[in-house]
This record gives structure tokens, C-alpha cells and sequence, in this order.
């Protein structure tokens, strides 16, 4: 057992994800091309289709679907959550379920002929279906007296020392590789985030909301991207299906792309509002500007005596502050963004959010197989439910067991 990977898996969330299927002619998509030409054949072969799914309240595009009528393929890309919740701030880490959810979500405004009625149950077992794109957030809980702005800009400054194209969006974002065809690494604050959307984000008035909003402005939200150059590689060069993503395979994924950037550095640390207000005044006030970086003697009026005084009773009374050191604004206290990014700090979806079908989007898909079996009067072996990630054996490629220690 694996303590340290059991908690990212925990942690660990589904975002954008992208998806192949196969052998699914004929999709009616609003936006149909082709090549033009005067052999009827290749014109009919090279044709395409697009279109974008609305969400389930009309509001937001949330899913890009395509369909390649050479190989009759659907590919589907984008986000569950939005496509269901209107939201992305959190989302279910289960591979199986979301995939399949996605597919249904186009066959519900766009009939599928799948050519078999066993195909659906198929694919909530998380089989038939390729994964070609996989984008894993995870919240890190980020130290009160730390604001997220500067966490990430020290995050940004260590990229750029390490010499990974780094670009960053001051106080508010950064990307590593973010152009790679093969993985990159994303930090940014979503409370931000959200401000700064054009999506009209309205979660219901509830108290689970008002704590999930408060979620996000207390983390970072730390997010792998994996495409499918890099997916295909993790698992030897074999097409990826959501049956082969178990969480605790999702969560060793994750920690190899944090060891890979292996980013080090250190930030400065003022007290919080709430740590000064423990400081009984006067001395709240003169700790307050002290670590302004202000000039104490010229505040004091050049009296030596009294800021002595205070800088006694501080110091005495409140774990060893010293005003008469430089400012904490002018030095940087040690804090390594290493220890700052350890698993530990990850923090999982709350339970009482995930219990709130409003908030968090999630289905049994061993239910819904046993409804499958019974409108298809489907019997015996063959309508058993067994755990989609139980039957996967593939081995992830150049992982041993103790990688992520």
C-alpha cells in the first residue's frame, strides 16, 4: 500500500478530456466539408463534420466533437463537468464514468448508429474508446500567510532558472512546456480565473457552493496536460482506454510530471491579517509596518528608547519577532516550493460536495450497466458488472513500484 499515491488518487480530477471512437458512421454534425474534386469517391472519402455540444442548460459550448467519414471516427473533446454542471472548479477523477458520460452526452443531441447494442456497455467499462487527450487538475493548499500571486510567480522565476519554457501571466498563471505535443504543467488560480471568464458562472445559492467558492480561493489548482503522443509512450505504444486510468494509475502519471520539473526556490512569508490580529496594539501597528519594510526610526520620531521597548515585548511575546532584523519584504525567508508541492498539500474534494449532485457531477455506472442488461434482456455471464479497472493489467512504461516515493 501506497499511502503518498492513495491521497493523489484521491485528489486527483478529470477536466478536459478527448476521445476516438471507432467504427460510428453516418453523425449528422451541423458543420459538414470535404475535398473538392471530380471523382465522386474521393470526395466522399475525405469528408468531415463538426460541431459543438451545448451544455445540458444551453448555456456554454462544452464539448468539440468531429467525426472522419474515410475512417468513420468520432472524436470528442472537452469537459464533462461544463457539459453537466456549468462548471468546471471541480470534477470526478474516474476515467470509465466520464468517458462515457461524454459519448452519451453527443449520442443524447446527435443519434450515434454504433452498429451493435453492445457497444454501449462497452463503454461503461471503459473499453472500445480511446483516449487522446487527458487533463489532470489537482488543488494545492497554499499557506495563509503565502498569497497565490506570489507562489506562483516563484514558480514561474524557478521554470526559468531551470532553464523549461516557462511563460507566466503574472499573479495569476503559468505554463511549462505548454506548447509540447508531448506533456506539459499548469498552475494558475481559478478563483481568477472565473473572475476573468466571459462563461456566465452561476452555481446555486447553497452553503456547499459558498465552501467550494471559498475552495478555490484558497488553492492553486495545478493541472498536468497529456496528449496522446505522451499516453501512447506511458503505456508502450498501445492505444489508451479510460479502463487503463484507474486513479491510482492517474495518480502515478501526475507525481512523474511533477518530479520532472523538479522545481526549487523559496518565497518570502509576511503574517497574515489574521496573525497580526493576535498582536495586541500598539505592537500590531509597529509590526505591521515593519514588515512594510518602513522606517521604524523615522515613525518612532527617532526615539531609540521606545522603539527598543517595543522591539523587547514583541520579541518576548510573540514567537521571537524581530523588528529590529530586516523585513521579511526585503529578505526571502526560506520556504522551498518543494516542500510547498508535496503530495501531502494536495487537497481532495470535500465529501459534502461530492455528495451535492449540483456541484459534482458523477453516475453509477454499475447501475446503469444492470438497467442496460434489462432493457436488452441481456442474461447470464454477460450481464456481470465487474470493475473496468480490476480487468486492465497494462503496465505503465518505465514505472517501478516505488517511483512516486
Amino acid at each position: 500500500m501506497n499511502t503518498k499515491r492513495d491521497h493523489l488518487a484521491e485528489c486527483l480530477m478529470i477536466d478536459t478530456m478527448g476521445l476516438r471512437v471507432e467504427n460510428v458512421p453516418h453523425v449528422a454534425l451541423p458543420k459538414a466539408f470535404g475535398q473538392i474534386s471530380d471523382d465522386p469517391e474521393v470526395t466522399y472519402k475525405s469528408g468531415w463534420a463538426k460541431g459543438n455540444l451545448r451544455s445540458e442548460s444551453g448555456k456554454h459550448l462544452s464539448l468539440r466533437v468531429r467525426t472522419v467519414r474515410k475512417s468513420n471516427e468520432l472524436l470528442i473533446e472537452g469537459s464533462n463537468s461544463m457539459q453537466y454542471l456549468d462548471h468546471n472548479i471541480v470534477s470526478s477523477g474516474d476515467a470509465v464514468m466520464t468517458a462515457f458520460s461524454m459519448i452519451d452526452a453527443v449520442r443524447r443531441q446527435y443519434p450515434l448508429k454504433l452498429g451493435s447494442a453492445f457497444r454501449p456497455r462497452e463503454f461503461m467499462q471503459g473499453r472500445d474508446i480511446e483516449v487522446t487527450r487527458l487533463d489532470l487538475p489537482a488543488m494545492l493548499r497554499v499557506d495563509p500567510g503565502l498569497r497565490n500571486g506570489a507562489v506562483l510567480n516563484a514558480l514561474a522565476f524557478a521554470g526559468l532558472r531551470a532553464g523549461v519554457v516557462t511563460t507566466v501571466f503574472p499573479n495569476e498563471s503559468l505554463y511549462l512546456d505548454q506548447h509540447s505535443q508531448l506533456e506539459s504543467l499548469k498552475a494558475y488560480d481559478k478563483a481568477i480565473e472565473m473572475q476573468q471568464s466571459r462563461r456566465d458562472l452561476r452555481l446555486p445559492k447553497t452553503e456547499n457552493a459558498d465552501a467550494l467558492m471559498e475552495l478555490a480561493q484558497s488553492t492553486l489548482r495545478f493541472e498536468g496536460v497529456y496528449r496522446l503522443k505522451r499516453l501512447r509512450r506511458l503505456f508502450g505504444d498501445v492505444p489508451v482506454t479510460p479502463s487503463m486510468l484507474a486513479p491510482e494509475t492517474l495518480a502515478k502519471i501526475f507525481l512523474r510530471l511533477l518530479n520532472k520539473y523538479n522545481l526549487h526556490g523559496s518565497l518570502r512569508r509576511l503574517l497574515s491579517a489574521e496573525e497580526l490580529l493576535k498582536i495586541r496594539m500598539p505592537y500590531r501597528l509597529t509590526v505591521a509596518l515593519w514588515q512594510m519594510d518602513a522606517d521604524l526610526t523615522s515613525i518612532f520620531g527617532g526615539d531609540e528608547r521606545l522603539l527598543r521597548s517595543h522591539h523587547r515585548v514583541i520579541k518576548k511575546d510573540y514567537n521571537g519577532i524581530n523588528i529590529l532584523a530586516p523585513s521579511p519584504a526585503t529578505i526571502d525567508q526560506h520556504i522551498e516550493l518543494g516542500e510547498m508541492l508535496r503530495v501531502e498539500n494536495f487537497v481532495p474534494v470535500p465529501a459534502a460536495i461530492r455528495r451535492d449532485p449540483t456541484l459534482f457531477y458523477h453516475r453509477d455506472m454499475q447501475k446503469e450497466f444492470r438497467i442496460s442488461c434489462l432493457q436488452n434482456n441481456v442474461r447470464g455471464p454477460s450481464a456481470i458488472y465487474i470493475d473496468p479497472y480490476s480487468l486492465d493489467n497494462t503496465c505503465l512504461v518505465g514505472f517501478g513500484e516505488n517511483d512516486d516515493d
